[in-house]
């Protein structure tokens, strides 16, 4: 018998459907990681932890099901992907990349660094506040040597660092890198050397006296508005260190954080 065939067109929709499924998942994830980072009560920590690597597992599982793998070496094959500029191919691409490299990490790793991410982050926000590294250091320990675990899963030809670069920045490596500040290295120490022997220095005075934080989220908010950001579709709020996140179509939220006597830190 004949190999039976096959609409390229559905087979697509078919990815398209599952990354779509997937990406909710992790929208709800990402509302997750910001209600913690900006409102979520310290004692909700581990609780917290627990959510996120249940979401993490169930994304991770959908995404690494056989299924997919199938769907996509049927794209791969077909004409659709014929022209590589074309959105199909660029995204049957990219999502080969994520899923040969997904494949890879065992669920139990995925698990464990969303759970440590989220505890070692509360434990940070509580060091910071102390100034105390030896109550953070525990938790950076334990979070590089996961991140040397997931390089050593997903693979490498150099260097460890280069297996959590590509995740990012494909291509990328740490010699790349390397050479890239390299070459900025002694320019930017001739440049200090010049600033230094100058004499003169910034005028930072005005950063350093009474800045009250209700007219600095006044100020915060109308800066938001004039360079076009839309209300409507995302919200300004404090946390200890600022981000910005993309929940989803029609939610993307911006962070600060206040400092009353500095208003460099802002």
């Amino acid at each position: 018998m004949g190999q039976r065939s096959f609409s390229a067109s559905d087979v697509y929709n078919e990815l398209v459907k599952t990354l779509r499924e997937i990406g909710v998942l992790g929208s709800i994830s990402s509302v997750l990681g910001w209600d913690e980072r900006v409102y979520m009560p310290p004692g909700a920590a581990e609780h917290r932890a627990t959510q996120q690597s249940l979401l993490a597992r169930m994304c991770h599982e959908q995404f690494i099901r056989p299924r997919v793998g199938e769907i996509l070496s049927k794209l791969e094959a077909s004409d659709a992907v014929k022209d590589p500029a074309s959105d199909i191919a660029a995204n049957v691409r990219e999502t080969r990349r994520m899923y040969d490299r997904a494949v890879r990490m065992p669920t139990r790793l995925v698990e464990e660094l969303t759970r440590t991410g989220v505890l070692g982050e509360q434990a940070w926000v509580e060091a910071r506040r102390k100034s105390s590294f030896k109550d953070f250091a525990p938790w950076l320990e334990k979070i590089v040597t996961l991140k040397r675990e997931e390089a050593n899963a997903a693979g490498y030809k150099q260097h460890p660092y280069d297996a959590l670069i590509d995740e990012y920045e494909p291509g990328a490596t740490r010699a790349g890198i390397s050479r890239v500040f390299e070459g900025l290295r002694d320019p930017l120490i001739e440049l200090v050397g010049r600033i230094v022997e100058s004499g003169k220095a910034a005028p930072i005075e005005i950063l350093q006296g009474c800045y009250p934080r209700a007219g600095q989220e006044k100020l915060g908010l109308e800066a938001a508005r004039l360079v076009g950001y839309d209300f409507n579709t995302g919200r300004l709020d404090a946390t200890v260190h600022p981000f910005c996140t993309g929940i989803g179509p029609g939610d993307t939220r911006i962070t600060t954080r206040y400092d009353e006597d500095y208003f460099g830190d802002n």
